[in-house]
């Protein structure tokens, strides 16, 4: 079902002519060939039709500082217009800006501005230092290894050895419990052994960063970058954002509404890995700023330390240790520190994707053609269409080949679906009960069947009532209030495993459409759940007794851990282990 007015997509274009056109890196004004020519317009309406994207905009930075901006769809069920100063959340395009607040604070510290002490002992804050020297109290892994050795640069970079655990991380929760709770949390790989994103050491460092700069993170970040570069319309607090009346509606990937993805008092906890609320114009100026090595070429004052740039956008892990096969134009994919590095077609492109529920985004400068590409579109899993605007954008802008500029991108491979075993109530219930991880805690974890009395289960089985499934005999059901989702429930598929669905429920629709449905799309498993039963039988080999110790979740992490292969138990082996508590 596609969301209202999609059918008729509207564009507003705003190009370069009438906008600020004074040459920024120079004296002479220029005029750059102009990027959002009809051709590229019509190319990203399909794009948007054809992906069921409801709007998007795109912004270009030039050369000379000259912007060419646009808009495309609509921002609303009530088909208002998608305009160019509409606020989107950057979901993880927001990683930059804690690596560069972290960057500015080391900076305050070399100069003496600082405003806090160092613990003791410790007498130089950089990308170097230790994470358990610069919080010795907070920090602490369950790998003794990477817990002593582990640097402010590793955390950033995704190779900490420390898979995402994003379903450990509760609404409620502080940026500090998050840290806390790291210690029960199983690594996957050793200290620089392999690149593995998480969003758990962004939140860290936003706590780093309000703990040594004696204020909010999201007030040194606004005092320090928001303000200087004039993001006037920037903010952490979607109340604000939608105020404003400039904020987006969101979408599902197939076209269903949903709420904003935070909430105001979930502002500090979702700020470092994904919390930036902002618009196509107060963005330009954030990747001007990049382009002109950290300095605001409006007030020709530094924002950005020189030195902080170039740490922060110079490769330091290796994402892919080769070129895609089906788009050999692209280079191995790189890590720096909150964005991404690769070359296309020979061209050295900075950037960083973001998807939340609700919202797709990229960010994208090219420092040695002095480009920046910026692409906000209201609708989740788009990560693949908006690298096409992207590459097309590039092209159109240096004069390359188009015909080869949509890259084939690696995307999630459809899950094929695992035959259903069917078992009687009797045996299924044999897995319900209460379990519980310290990595995953504020609580238990409550499995249930159909049949289970309980309160809780009463009201988890009402909660899945609009929802019915083949099976439903053979699946387990839970409470899951995690930022990513609200419930789980795991289907049987034999020898004591389950599929392990993760979704979100609505079970009274949302906006207009008031009929249920699901966040997640069909079909789609956050890894497998394998349990552990002690089973008595008799001298006919009858079981007389059954007795569940607890339960592994494992293929979350998208590579065989270290775990795996030095190989053990489930117990041993898991990803996640659930003690059974009740």
């Amino acid at each position: 079902m596609l969301p209202l007015g999609f059918a008729s997509i509207g564009i507003t274009l705003l190009s370069w002519f009438g906008v600020d056109r004074l040459g920024l890196w120079g004296d002479e004004l220029q005029t750059p060939k102009e990027v959002i020519t009809p051709e590229l317009s019509a190319f990203i309406s399909h794009i948007v039709e054809e992906n069921k994207i409801p709007g998007l905009t795109l912004g270009i930075v030039h050369s000379n500082g000259t912007v060419e901006q646009a808009a495309w769809g609509i921002k609303s069920e009530e088909g208002e217009a998608m305009t160019v100063d509409t606020l989107f959340t950057l979901a993880s395009c927001s990683k930059a800006f804690v690596t560069s607040t972290v960057g500015i604070l080391m900076d305050d510290f070399a100069n003496g501005k600082n405003v806090t002490a160092l613990p003791s002992g410790l007498t130089k804050f950089d990308w170097d230092t230790k994470v358990v020297d610069i919080l010795p109290d907070e920090w602490q892994l369950m790998d003794e290894w990477a817990n002593s050795k582990a640097n402010i640069r590793d955390i950033l970079t995704h190779v900490s050895g420390l898979p995402r655990h994003d379903y450990s991380v509760h609404p409620e929760d502080s940026p500090l419990d998050v840290v806390l709770r790291m210690r029960h949390l199983r690594p996957a790989f050793e200290l620089r052994a392999h690149w593995n994103y998480n969003n758990l050491m962004y939140m860290l460092a936003s706590y780093m960063v309000s703990k040594y700069s004696g204020m909010p993170y999201t007030e040194y970040i606004k005092e320090r970058v928001f303000v200087p570069l004039n993001m006037s319309s920037t903010t952490y607090n979607p109340s604000e954002a939608l105020a404003s009346g400039k904020a987006t509606e969101n979408w599902t990937a197939f076209g269903r509404r949903i709420p904003w993805w935070f909430t105001d008092d979930q502002v500090q906890l979702n700020a470092g890995p994904g919390g930036v609320i902002s618009s196509v114009p107060d963005l330009v100026k954030w990747v001007k700023m990049w382009l002109n090595n950290g300095v605001n070429p409006d007030t020709n004052t530094t924002v950005v330390p020189k030195s902080v740039v170039d740490e922060t956008t110079t490769a330091h892990s290796l994402v892919t240790g080769k070129s895609p096969s089906a788009a050999p134009y692209l280079s191995l994919d790189s890590y720096a520190l909150g964005w991404e590095r690769q070359s296309y077609k020979g061209h050295e492109v900075v950037s960083h994707s973001g998807g939340i529920p609700g919202i797709s985004t990229r960010v994208a400068f090219l420092p040695n053609d002095d480009l920046g590409v910026i692409i906000l579109a209201n609708a989740d899993a788009k990560a693949k269409p908006i690298l096409d605007v992207l590459y097309r954008t590039i092209d159109q802008a240096l004069g390359l080949d188009s015909s080869v500029s949509v890259a084939e991108v690696e995307s999630k491979p459809k899950q094929e679906p695992v035959p259903r075993v069917d078992i009687s109530s009797a045996e299924l219930e044999v897995y319900a009960g209460t379990y519980f991880n310290a990595g995953y805690g504020k609580g238990n974890l409550t499995l249930c069947t159909q049949a289970s009395d309980s309160k809780h289960c009463k009201q988890v089985i009402n909660d899945f009532s609009s929802f019915p499934k083949e099976g439903a005999s053979s699946i387990l059901y839970a409470s899951l209030p995690t930022i990513w989702s609200s419930h789980a429930r795991l289907q049987y598929i034999g020898n004591d495993t389950f599929n392990n669905q993760i979704t979100y429920l609505f079970p009274n629709g949302y906006g207009k459409d008031k009929s249920p449905f699901e966040a997640n799309e069909e079909g789609e498993n956050e890894g497998t759940v394998r349990f552990v039963v002690n089973r008595v039988k008799d001298s006919n080999g009858v079981v007389t007794a059954e007795e569940v110790l607890g339960f592994g979740l494992f293929d979350t992490v998208g590579a065989v851990t270290d775990r795996e292969k030095k190989g053990g138990s489930i117990e041993e082996t898991a990803d996640v282990w659930f003690e059974k508590v009740q």
